[in-house]
């Protein structure tokens, strides 16, 4: 049984392992959520303030478009990157919960089988208790009788 409570402790010591690289690892794809978020406000940002400038040449403006332009794609780019980290994010809190779930169902068997084991010896223990109490009121009976 020993052996049984030895093998369950290290498969939930493997859960547990997977459970934490799970939550580092969703947590790092949650930085990288917030960083995406973060390059687009400051690229519309930087767009938008563009817009604001005044009066230039033509050439001006011409170069004022095309990095304007320039900024959209890269602010649609890291957008189409963050909804992919996002779902990415996702995914692992899925996986997360599930193997969560798994950690605490063997856990729960485990804490059972330690309450069987435990149990088995609470019995064993009363077991020899009575065996011995017995065995002391028979010899007392035994000397009450020779008397």
């Amino acid at each position: 049984m020993s052996k049984l409570i030895s093998t369950l402790e290290q498969l939930h010591l493997l859960r547990s392992r997977a459970v934490d690289d799970l939550s580092s690892r969703l947590a790092s794809q949650n930085q990288l959520c917030q960083r995406f978020e973060k390059n687009i406000a400051a690229l519309t940002s930087l767009a938008t303030e563009l817009s604001t400038s005044g009066d230039g040449s033509a050439a001006m403006m011409f170069n004022q478009s095309k990095y304007k332009h320039n900024i959209q794609r890269v602010i649609d780019w890291q957008k189409q990157e963050q909804a992919l980290a996002q779902l990415e994010a996702q995914k692992l809190q899925g996986n997360l919960l599930s193997e969560s779930r798994r950690e605490k169902s063997l856990e729960l068997v485990l804490d059972a089988k330690r309450a069987d084991i435990q149990t088995a010896h609470l019995r064993r223990d009363q077991k020899i208790t009575d065996s011995l109490s017995a065995q002391c009121w028979l010899r007392q009976q035994r000397v009450l009788r020779q008397r």
